[in-house]
């Protein structure tokens, strides 16, 4: 269930919270000004698990991408207790809900998805259901940006309700199995990768684990072993 609490920039409605904005993202969010040919053109993103807003805030305050229009949606009852956010007017529509509750045919709308740092906090099964759904209703020149740690990277909650345990781990070779049109990393070995429609044909290998053992070290031998590039900060474009 979906409940808008931003409509065209203005509040709608709030969530009545003790809970405090978190969940910046790490990842190379800078690969945002590379996915389109043209960043002149009207383009909608969708910023799927927003945080704290870094990815809102770096597009509207870049001259290239700052006429974009940007739509958010996070579980977090606490990302809705930012109002110095949403008085920026970062955001044009956000909605407070999980996303595998979005309706699968609003995908489409959008240029650009973002998942950010994000599929690691959904279990094994909703994560390749949500990754499917995505790649499956996004428009056919749509891309969908996602990120991830490569690793078991441990985290758990600091506060009831606040959905930051991760509960799986993305080796490198799940995501270069589905064929990243580009990609960047950033310590410690937080990879984004952009996605086209061509990705859903090798949605079956995207298999996370659970495997809690699967450390940063391991995570970064299997990195080597299938060709990802850990240069931080480097933009690797594959097509």
């Amino acid at each position: 269930m979906l409940r808008q609490v931003l409509k065209d920039y203005q509040q709608i409605d709030s969530i009545d919270t003790q809970l405090l904005p978190a969940g910046d993202s790490a990842s190379p969010k800078e690969l945002i000004f590379h996915i389109m040919q043209d960043n002149a053109a009207n383009v909608e993103v969708l910023d799927i698990g927003f945080g704290m807003g870094g990815l809102g805030q770096l597009i509207k305050s870049h001259p290239a991408t700052q006429h974009w229009s940007v739509d958010g949606v996070d579980g977090f009852e606490g990302a809705f207790a930012n109002q110095a956010l949403f008085e920026q007017k970062i955001y044009r529509n956000a909605w407070h809900g999980l996303a595998q509750s979005i309706p699968s045919d609003r995908f489409a709308q959008y240029n650009i998805i973002c998942l950010l740092d994000v599929i690691e906090h959904l279990n094994a099964e909703t994560a390749k259901w949500l990754l499917r759904t995505l790649l499956t209703s996004m428009g056919n020149d749509s891309f969908l940006f996602i990120s991830t740690p490569l690793w078991f990277y441990p985290q758990h909650s600091q506060q009831s309700g606040d959905l930051e345990e991760h509960l799986i781990g993305v080796p490198a070779s799940s995501m270069m199995a589905l064929v990243p049109m580009m990609y960047a990393v950033n310590p410690p070995l937080i990879g984004g990768f952009v996605l086209g429609k061509r990705s859903l044909e090798f949605i079956e290998f995207f298999q996370p684990t659970t495997d809690k053992s699967f450390s940063y070290q391991r995570g970064t031998l299997l990195a080597s072993a299938v060709n990802f590039q850990n240069v931080p900060g480097k933009l690797f474009k594959l097509i």
